[in-house]
């Protein structure tokens, strides 16, 4: 679950988890392990989030919202999954906050 305040959180069934390479320069590993995180949440089927902060979401960050109301973050800073999967919750609490 990511928690956004002490009254808004998103339960993690409604997060989708993805993984992919990640680009530009890693050494050794940067063939072999997909360190990029990859997080697609279903905004538009969300009853956790009111309304109104989903459109405020959706006006604020535009081009992160697809067509069926899907919010995509992704995160390639860190060289290891995890740290980047923590990212991609820490940037979509802030997009909410």
């Amino acid at each position: 679950m990511i928690q956004v305040t002490e009254t808004l959180a998103v339960p993690d069934a409604e997060l989708e988890w993805s993984y992919a390479r990640s680009g530009g320069p890693g050494g050794q590993n940067v063939n072999k392990v997909a360190s990029k995180a990859v997080l697609r949440w279903a905004m538009a089927a969300s009853v956790a989030v009111p309304p109104g902060v989903k459109e405020r979401l959706r006006a604020a960050h535009p081009s992160r919202v697809t067509t069926e109301g899907d919010v995509l973050v992704t995160s390639e800073k860190y060289r290891d999954q995890e740290r980047n999967r923590q990212d991609c919750e820490e940037k979509l609490a802030a997009m909410l906050r």
